[in-house]
């Protein structure tokens, strides 16, 4: 009751003083020739949208012009009265204005003063984002049935077999000996916050940040038992009745919070950036930020950041500290900031990148505008080089041991250096085209292609071992096309994606290949490419059982529904089809060139900017190229088989 009146009396005030403010003003005398104020008039809404790649324009008027040609007309300059001079405000609207700057400051009215009563930005001030995610997700013999039990390292997939199904638990090595039970089943659920605020110092200086709690934690993986936290009073995990915050070392792998970003720039008729960021360029196949809802990574470089726009082009030029080796760490350190103990071993990377592309938001405005309502084609392109050094690197053991030792002063004459003597240049070149037809119809095109060409002379840390130096010729190219056509009731997209990415003839595939320090099976030359892990194109064959899109030629139709779609919602049905091959057979598990073909769909719910949901399902067919293989006993031999999952997920995002 106390909070209701709280509210209803400076309520009820208002509306007070606006009628008698209205009634006052209504019978003062009315200029004989007053004019209709163009400038006020009201006008259409501009279609909005998230992203000018994916929304859809506001449907037109009933009388299908164009929206700016519905616009209220000028009066006719001959025929319209000469305008007034503006009456002078009264004093009950004085009165008004003051009450609502007095209210706008009452926590009783929520934000409906705010609304009212607009008051200039300060600084400092926050801006909040982020987003918490839950999925849950099931995997039905995503070992793809060629793990052999009593054999060690078996299997194609990069999905683990149940534990019941792995070598220990089946080669009469524990007196506890389980026995393999066929089982095919893994499933569980994970979830993340994401926080990335932006503290605005002024309007040219800003910080920001982002942090990730419970990054990816598996529900139920630090419970409070002994073995995790030395609870002698719950011996075993069955007596668990809560659940720990994970830590590093303790109980997981990681914290329960992480620092993903932090960075501050400044921005007077350029931009200057300077600390961890994320990286991305184009379609993320090369640079990847994961700022997609569902990604699990994000490429974050050390970074000093320098854009500027010449002649309608931006330019961008980078310095990255990819590396600096070992470092002044030691705790007891008396002289407070670490310091790189030398450059030789340094890592040096360069970039340089030219794009055309909408950035600031007075340029996504006119976008929209020109590509939904004036329906202008948009070409947007870019140019991206890489240029990497090392001359000089530590051993993999003294650095180590290093870093054992807590990074203090006896361990760092240890150190040793070997020649690396290793550079690459990789050049990428993004191009979007974007047409809308009319209201209803559109198309995007779009193309990202790398080569990443190098060289490391010295690949080993034992010079005892003469081992080759490695070439480095690798290409990857990728192209999404998509259009789009709404109707009365629903609307309809239909596109399909491809690409390669260049293979190997070394034994070895995704991201269980062999170090190329591999002695035993020196490959000199080093030619399959990876996508970034977090350029998605499926749940399961590069996704999850490959870990990545490499040696291979895709192609993948698909096809998606919206039984509604809006500025603000849109419910849907997307289905995916997939088909790849490798490039080089011999480099798969079974040496069988197709990889084999994978059907998803999936069914999404979008409050855009606050809530979303998702439900997916996916089967895979594997190829023979899954096939498993043992040479010294042909007994074991696994011929790959089908595979599915089934996964949720939730999303609230601020």
């Amino acid at each position: 009751m106390r909070l209701f009146l709280r509210v209803i009396r400076p309520v009820t005030l208002l509306t007070m003083l606006a009628v008698f403010t209205w009634t006052s003003t209504a019978i003062a005398e009315e200029p004989a020739d007053a004019k209709v104020d163009d400038a006020a008039a009201p006008k259409p809404d501009t279609p909005a949208a998230d992203d000018a790649t994916t929304d859809k324009p506001a449907a037109p008027p009933s009388d299908g012009t164009p929206p700016e040609k519905t616009a209220t007309k000028p009066v006719n300059d001959k025929a319209a009265p000469k305008a007034a001079p503006k009456p002078k405000k009264s004093d009950a609207a004085d009165e008004l204005d003051k009450l609502i700057d007095k209210a706008s400051s009452n926590e009783g009215l929520g934000g409906w003063a705010d609304k009212m009563a607009e008051r200039p930005l300060t600084f400092p001030r926050f801006e909040h984002h982020g987003y918490f995610r839950f999925r849950a997700d099931l995997f039905h013999n995503g070992h793809l049935s060629t793990v052999v039990p009593t054999v060690r390292d078996s299997g194609t997939s990069a999905i683990q077999a149940p534990l019941v199904e792995n070598f220990i638990n089946n080669a009469n090595i524990s007196s506890f000996n389980v026995g393999s039970e066929d089982a095919k089943v893994i499933a569980g659920a994970n979830m993340r916050f994401r926080y990335a605020p932006t503290i605005h110092i002024s309007g040219a200086l800003r910080i920001h940040a982002t942090f990730d709690v419970m990054d990816n934690l598996v529900l139920g993986s630090t419970p409070d038992f002994a073995p995790n936290l030395s609870r002698p009073d719950v011996p075993l995990g069955a007596f668990s009745t809560a659940a720990a915050s994970p830590s590093a070392g303790v109980n997981g792998f990681q914290d329960a919070i992480r620092v993903k970003e932090l960075y501050g720039e400044w921005q007077p008729a350029f931009l200057l950036r300077v600390g961890r960021m994320a990286s991305h360029w184009g379609l993320g196949m090369l640079a990847n930020a994961g700022k997609d809802i569902d990604s699990d990574y994000g490429d974050y470089t050390d970074r000093a950041l320098l854009v500027m726009k010449l002649y309608g082009i931006y330019i961008a030029a980078a310095y990255d500290f990819v590396y600096e080796g070992a470092t002044t760490t030691d705790p007891a350190d008396n002289f407070g900031q670490p310091k790189d103990l030398g450059q030789n071993d340094d890592v040096y990377q360069w970039v340089v990148s030219f794009f055309q592309r909408p950035l600031s938001a007075a340029e996504q405005e006119q976008r929209k505008v020109d590509l939904l309502e004036k329906f202008k084609p948009q070409l947007d392109w870019g140019a991206y080089v890489v240029t990497r050094i090392q001359e000089m690197d530590l051993t993999g053991e003294s650095y180590q041991a290093y870093l054992d030792g807590g990074g203090n002063s006896a361990e760092a004459a240890n150190l040793q250096l070997v020649p690396r003597r290793a550079f690459a240049v990789i050049p990428d070149l993004w191009l979007r085209y974007e047409q809308r037809f009319n209201y209803f119809q559109g198309l995007r095109l779009e193309l990202e292609a790398a080569l990443v060409y190098g060289k490391i002379e010295n690949v080993t840390d034992d010079s005892t071992v003469g081992t080759p130096g490695r070439d480095i010729l690798q290409w990857g190219v990728a192209f999404e096309g998509q259009y789009d056509h709404d109707f009365d009731a629903f609307s309809l997209s239909v596109g399909i994606d491809a690409g390669a990415a260049s293979g190997d003839t070394a034994e070895g595939f995704g991201i269980n290949e062999p170090s190329i320090s591999d002695a035993g099976n020196p490959n000199a030359e080093i030619t399959n490419f990876k996508f970034d892990r977090d350029y998605h194109i499926d749940l399961l064959l590069f996704r999850e059982v490959i870990g990545s899109v490499t040696n291979t030629v895709y192609v993948k139709p698909w096809v998606k529904f919206d039984f509604f779609s809006s500025v603000e919602e849109e419910l849907g049905v997307r289905a995916d089809l997939l088909f790849a091959w490798a490039q080089e057979p011999e480099a798969t598990p079974g040496d069988e060139s197709f990889l084999g073909f994978e059907g998803d769909i999936r069914l999404f719910y979008k409050d855009k900017g606050r809530f979303a949901f998702d439900l997916e399902a996916g089967f895979l067919v594997p190829g023979g190229a899954f096939n498993y293989i043992d040479p010294s006993a042909p007994e074991n031999n696994r011929e790959a088989e089908f595979a599915f999952t089934i996964q949720s997920r939730v999303s609230l995002i601020f």
